[in-house]
């Protein structure tokens, strides 16, 4: 499924809020892909080759249809 690594990676840190949880990205990371406050990006939780849980987030705010198995076409 992973097309191509670009090289970028940063630490994520939870936090809580109430009922909710959130996950912080990298302000690096924000301003270059364009990203603005209050923008919606989908997630999805899934699961690698290992059986690692993976977060898989698409930055361009459009609602992916996914396989269940990574490496499906």
């Amino acid at each position: 499924m992973i097309k191509k690594f670009l090289g970028v990676g940063w630490k994520s840190k939870i936090i809580l809020k109430r009922a909710t949880a959130y996950i912080s990205i990298n302000k690096l990371i924000v301003d270059g892909c364009c990203l603005e406050k209050g923008q919606i990006l989908h997630s999805y939780l899934a699961e690698d080759e290992k059986g690692r849980h993976i977060i898989i987030t698409y930055l361009d705010e459009k609602k992916k249809q996914i396989n269940l198995k990574l490496g499906d076409k």
